[in-house]
């Protein structure tokens, strides 16, 4: 899998990197899902498509975009979040390295006077069917937008045990934590100054390159508003050379 949110990536809201080394060239990827979640928060209220593009060369060193529908940042109420990164992934003897930067663009922010579009610097390790990668921001923009973020540091692990030659078990927790986060929660009316994601699912390999999934999302918020009902979300995706 390239550096890029689909399947699971897409409901966790932790793009995965998975030796990024392992490919070289073009690939282009599209899907479309039944919600979009990032980091266990909706970014909108119905479905979603999406899709991106990735460049990997076989020195470890890779760039890309990925895109989809979002429901906040413009003034009808739809829009859409653009992510471009870069970063460089290897394979030291079966441990997996990653490191890069990605920058989150809301091209409508303009529209209701937010300042949302923030730059993450990540560093991830994966190990067999495991991996963990911690991503932060000094100025974490889009969960507020008012143009006074603080920084905020987001823990991802994730596992993806095979049950056959195409079907594999996924799981996935986030850690959420900074003074933004903070700021984030007593927005929607929590007293506390951190919170979790976690996710569980199984997810189906097709023919032609595509893939399927079904994944039940939840977060420990308890906050007025936000819902803290798990989310279901059913997930399909395509992925193709260029």
């Amino acid at each position: 899998m390239n550096f890029k949110r689909v399947m699971v990536g897409s409901v966790v809201g932790a793009a995965i990197v998975a030796s990024p080394a392992a490919f070289a060239g073009w690939t282009g990827n599209v899907g479309a899902s039944s919600k979009y979640l990032f980091r266990g928060i909706a970014q909108n209220g119905d479905a979603a498509v999406q899709g991106g593009m990735d460049y990997g060369h076989e020195s470890g060193l890779y760039f890309g975009t990925w895109a989809s529908n979002i429901g906040f940042g413009g003034a009808g109420g739809e829009s859409s979040e653009v992510d471009v990164y870069a970063g460089w992934g290897a394979d030291l003897g079966g441990l997996g390295v990653d490191l890069g930067v990605l920058y989150y663009w809301y091209p409508e922010e303009d529209e209701v006077d937010s300042d949302l579009s923030t730059v993450e610097f990540y560093g991830g390790l994966s190990f067999g069917p495991a991996s963990v990668t911690y991503y932060y921001s000094d100025e974490t923009n889009f969960f507020i937008g008012d143009d006074n973020a603080e920084e905020g540091g987001y823990l991802s692990g994730s596992v993806e045990l095979p049950i056959s030659d195409t079907v594999a078990i996924t799981a996935g927790v986030g850690f959420y934590d900074g003074d933004e986060i903070e700021r984030y929660l007593a927005s929607v009316g929590s007293d506390d100054d951190t919170y979790v994601d976690y996710s569980l699912g199984i997810s189906k390999s097709l023919d032609g390159g595509m893939s399927f999934s079904f994944t039940i999302v939840d977060t420990d918020i308890e906050a007025s508003g936000v819902d803290d009902d798990p989310e279901v979300v059913v997930s399909f995706a395509k992925e193709f050379e260029l």
